[in-house]
C-alpha cells in the first residue's frame, strides 16, 4: 500500500515538474528585452540628449520703505563736508564722489547739494521696470543655461545640474547689486519635445549705503617733513624758460574717515570693493608705500535696508622718494634714465603714481622690450622706525630692443608721379636716448639726403634738443635748387599740452627760376615756435587739438641783401560723436579739420629765393590740383609762389569695418602775392578716400576733383601714400 502510494507521488511529480518549468520560461521569455541588432560587446549605454529652451523672468524690485531719511541724510552731509575739505584742498582723493554724480557747486554743508534723492521718495515704477531690466540683462550674460544652450546635456540630471548652477549665479548677482534678500529658484518642465526651463529672480528692496566709515590702526605718523613743503613739478612751466627749478607746492597728507560713496545711493558689490582699494591707493600716493587694508566689516540693517562698512587700514611707515639704481645689463646710460625721474632723492614723499608715471615715460621711449621698477623694500625697513621717515630705493630693470631699424616708404601722385623714401634710425647713438634719422627721398621733384637728430633729456629733463640739416635737390615747376640747410632748436615742455622751442635756421645754395639760371642765395634767421598738442593718437587721432605758431625774422641774399619777417600758423581739431561703453571715443566716426596761414613782410616777392615763397596744391594741402598749382603764376604760366598763404581741410573718418575705412574730404586754399592772406578766390577741391589701417598707421589711397579747375589741371586726381592727411 505504501509503495504504491510513493510510487503514485513520483509520478505525479514527473508530470508537474515540466510543466511548472515550461511557465517559468515562459515567464522569463516574457520579460526578456526584445533583441536588436547590435553586435556583441558593442552595446550603447548613453543616454538621449535632453534638448531645452530657457526662459529668465526677473520680477519688480520691492520699494525701499521711506525709513531712516533723517539718519542717512546726516550722514550724507558728514561725507559731503568731508568731501568738501578735501576739494578745496585740490585733493584728488574728492573726484570719485564727483564721478558718481555729485554737484560741483558749493552748497551749505547743513544743506548738502548731493542729498540723496532716493530717500526724499520711493523710487518710480519705471526706475523698478529699469532695475528688473538690469538685472535680466546681467543674468542673461552669466546663465550657464544660455551659453551651452546649443549643447544639449546627457540627461535630465545634467540639465538639472546647469539650472542649478544658475540658481547659484543669480543668487550671487542679486546680492552683489544690492538685494540683499533676493532669493532665485527654477523650474523644469518635460511635457513637450524640448525641455522647458524658467528661472525665476526675486530681488525684494534694494539696500542702500548706510555709514561707510574708516579707522586706521595704528595711527599715521606723519613727518614734520611732510606737513608742509614743495617738489620737483612734473612741467618745467613758465619759470623755467628763466633757467630756475619749476617747483609746485604740496599739501599735508589727508586721511580719509569716509569711504567717497553716497550715503542714501544703491551700492554694488564692484563699487564697495573699488572703494576700499581706492583708499590704499591714495595712501601710497601720500608717502605711505606698504598701506593696505587690515580688516573690513560689512553689516545689513534689515529694519531700515542698509548696508554698512567698517573698513579698518594699516597705513605703515612714512617714507621718502628714493633714487633709481640700474640694477640690469644696459647699453642706455645709468644717469639718462636717473635724469628722467619726476622727482629729486630725498625731496620730497613717496608717490607710488609719480612711480608708474616714470614707468610709462620710459616705456614711452622705443629703447626697452620691458621696464620694471621694484621698491627696495628690504632695505628701506631697516632704515625705517618710530619717529623716522627714509628714503624708499627704486630698482630698475630693463630689457634693451634694438635700437636700430630700416624702413622704407613708396607713394604715387597723378601729377608728381612714382616717389619712395628709405629711411634708417638709431634711436640711442651716444647712450642717451638720442635718435638719428637719415632719410632718402627719390621722388620726380625731389632728390637727396636728409638727417635728423633729438637728444632727450638735454641739460634736464623735459628738454630737448632738435636739429636737422638736408643736401636736397628739387625740380618742380616752380624753381629748381640746389642747396644745403639747417636748424637746430632747443625745445622745452611747459605742461601737459604745451611746448615752446627757440633755435636758429639757415639756407644756402643755387636756384634757377622763371628761365633764369643758376643764381646764388643764403638766408639765416632765428626760429621761435608755440606748440599745444592735445591728440589722444599722434597716428590716426580721434579726439584732441594740435595748434603751431612759427614766427622767424630772417637777412639773406639773393642778387640783393633783403630781411623780413616770417609767420606761420596752423590748427587741427579732431572730434568723435560717438563713444564705447567705457566712454571713450570710437573711431568709427572721426571728423577732422585744419586751417592753416602764412605770411612774410618785409620783401617784395621777387627779392626772396623761390624755395622760401609759399605754395598751394597737391597732396598736402588741396586735393584735386597739380602741385604748387595755386596762386600767382610768371609770364609763363608756371608758379611763382606768393607771400601768404591759407588752407582748410575737412575730412569726415567713417570705418566700415575694423580695417576699412572711407574718408569724404573737402580742401580749400590759395597763395597770395600780398604779404598778408586775403580770404579771397580760395580754390576748393572735394573727393573720397579709402582707407586701410595697419598697425603702423593707415594705408591712404585719394581720388580728388578740383571744384574751380586751373587750366591744365586734369579732372581727376589721385594720391597713394601712407598715413592721414593730416
Amino acid at each position: 500500500m505504501f509503495f504504491r502510494r510513493l510510487c503514485t507521488h513520483i509520478l505525479c511529480w514527473l508530470l508537474i515538474t515540466p510543466l511548472i518549468g515550461g511557465c517559468g520560461l515562459v515567464q522569463m521569455l516574457q520579460e526578456q528585452p526584445p533583441q536588436d541588432d547590435t553586435p556583441p560587446g558593442e552595446a550603447s549605454w548613453a543616454a538621449d540628449p535632453v534638448p531645452y529652451d530657457v526662459r529668465i523672468v526677473v520680477e519688480k524690485p520691492l520699494p525701499r520703505p521711506d525709513t531712516g531719511t533723517d539718519r542717512l541724510r546726516d550722514e550724507a552731509a558728514t561725507v559731503t563736508r568731508e568731501v568738501a575739505a578735501a576739494r578745496a584742498d585740490g585733493d584728488p582723493y574728492a573726484h570719485p564722489l564727483d564721478d558718481a554724480g555729485t554737484d560741483d557747486k558749493a552748497a551749505p554743508a547743513d544743506t548738502p547739494a548731493d542729498a540723496p534723492e532716493t530717500e526724499k521718495s520711493a523710487p518710480r515704477r519705471d526706475e523698478l521696470t529699469a532695475a528688473a531690466e538690469d538685472l535680466k540683462d546681467k543674468m542673461e550674460a552669466a546663465s550657464t543655461l544660455l551659453q551651452l544652450r546649443k549643447e544639449a546635456p546627457d540627461s535630465l540630471l545634467a540639465l538639472e545640474r546647469r539650472a542649478r548652477l544658475d540658481k547659484e549665479s543669480a543668487e550671487q548677482l542679486l546680492h552683489a547689486q544690492g538685494y540683499y534678500e533676493g532669493t532665485a529658484d527654477f523650474h523644469i518642465d518635460m511635457g513637450g519635445k524640448r525641455a522647458q526651463v524658467v528661472l525665476r529672480l526675486v530681488p525684494g528692496p534694494r539696500y542702500v549705503l548706510g555709514r561707510a566709515v574708516v579707522r586706521y590702526e595704528p595711527e599715521p605718523y606723519v613727518p614734520e617733513a611732510f606737513r608742509n613743503g614743495t617738489r620737483l613739478a612734473q612741467y618745467s612751466g613758465l619759470q623755467g624758460l628763466l633757467g630756475r627749478e619749476a617747483r609746485e607746492p604740496v599739501s599735508p597728507p589727508r586721511f580719509p574717515h569716509h569711504l567717497r560713496l553716497e550715503p542714501g545711493k544703491p551700492v554694488t558689490a564692484e563699487d564697495m570693493l573699488e572703494a576700499v582699494d581706492r583708499v590704499g591707493r591714495y595712501l601710497r600716493r601720500q608717502g605711505y608705500p606698504i598701506a593696505k587694508t587690515a580688516a573690513t566689516r560689512y553689516t545689513l540693517d534689515k529694519e531700515l535696508r542698509t548696508l554698512n562698512a567698517e573698513i579698518v587700514i594699516d597705513p605703515g611707515p612714512p617714507a621718502l622718494m628714493g633714487e633709481v639704481r640700474l640694477v640690469s645689463a644696459s647699453e642706455v646710460a645709468e644717469a639718462y634714465l636717473k635724469r628722467l625721474a619726476y622727482w629729486r632723492p630725498d625731496d620730497e614723499r613717496w608717490n607710488s603714481r609719480r612711480v608708474g608715471n616714470y614707468g610709462d615715460r620710459l616705456r614711452g621711449l622705443g629703447l626697452f622690450n620691458s621696464v620694471t621698477l621694484k621698491p627696495a623694500l628690504d632695505e628701506w625697513r631697516r632704515q625705517s622706525g618710530p619717529g623716522k621717515v627714509a628714503p624708499l630705493p627704486l630698482d630698475l630693470s630693463v630689457e634693451d630692443a634694438p635700437f636700430r631699424s630700416l624702413a622704407a616708404e613708396a607713394r604715387y601722385d597723378t601729377d608728381t608721379g612714382f616717389g619712395v623714401e628709405g629711411e634708417w634710425e638709431h634711436r640711442n647713438i651716444l647712450g642717451n636716448g638720442e635718435t638719428l634719422r637719415l632719410n632718402l627721398p627719390v621722388t620726380t621733384e625731389k632728390q637727396g639726403l636728409v638727417a635728423s637728430f633729438e637728444k632727450p633729456a638735454f641739460l634736464r629733463s623735459g628738454q630737448s634738443l632738435d636739429a636737422e640739416a638736408s643736401a636736397l635737390h628739387e625740380n618742380t615747376d616752380a624753381y629748381e635748387r640746389r642747396g644745403l640747410a639747417g636748424y637746430a632748436y632747443l625745445n622745452r615742455r611747459v605742461n601737459r599740452f604745451w611746448r615752446v622751442g627757440v633755435g636758429v635756421g639757415g639756407d644756402g645754395g643755387q636756384i634757377a627760376e622763371d628761365g633764369h639760371g643758376m643764381r646764388l642765395y643764403s638766408v639765416i634767421g632765428p626760429r621761435f615756435t608755440v606748440r599745444r598738442d592735445s591728440r589722444d593718437n599722434k597716428v590716426s587721432p580721434r579726439e584732441g587739438t594740435f595748434g603751431k605758431v612759427l614766427v622767424s625774422p630772417v637777412a639773406g641774399y639773393y642778387d640783393t641783401t633783403f630781411t623780413a619777417l616770417t609767420g606761420e600758423a596752423e590748427w587741427m581739431g579732431y572730434y568723435a560723436p560717438f563713444h564705447t561703453p567705457r566712454g571713450k571715443p570710437d573711431d568709427r566716426l572721426v571728423l577732422a579739420g585744419r586751417v592753416a596761414a602764412g605770411m612774410m613782410a618785409g620783401v617784395p616777392l621777387h627779392a626772396m629765393p623761390a624755395s622760401m615763397r609759399y605754395y598751394a596744391g597737391g597732396a598736402g594741402s588741396v586735393r584735386g590740383y597739380s602741385y604748387q598749382s595755386l596762386g600767382p603764376r610768371n609770364h609763363k604760366g608756371d608758379p611763382l609762389g606768393g607771400r601768404s598763404y591759407q588752407l582748410v581741410n575737412l575730412e569726415a573718418r567713417i570705418k566700415i569695418t575694423e580695417d576699412v575705412g572711407l574718408v569724404p574730404f573737402l580742401d580749400g586754399g590759395m597763395a597770395y602775392r600780398e604779404q598778408y592772406p586775403t580770404l579771397r578766390d580760395l580754390h576748393w577741391g572735394t573727393g573720397l578716400g579709402l582707407r586701410y589701417y595697419t598697425p603702423v598707421g593707415p594705408l591712404r589711397l585719394d581720388v580728388a576733383t578740383p571744384l574751380n579747375p586751373v587750366d591744365g589741371d586734369p579732372p581727376l586726381q589721385f594720391y597713394i601714400s601712407i598715413g592721414q592727411s593730416f
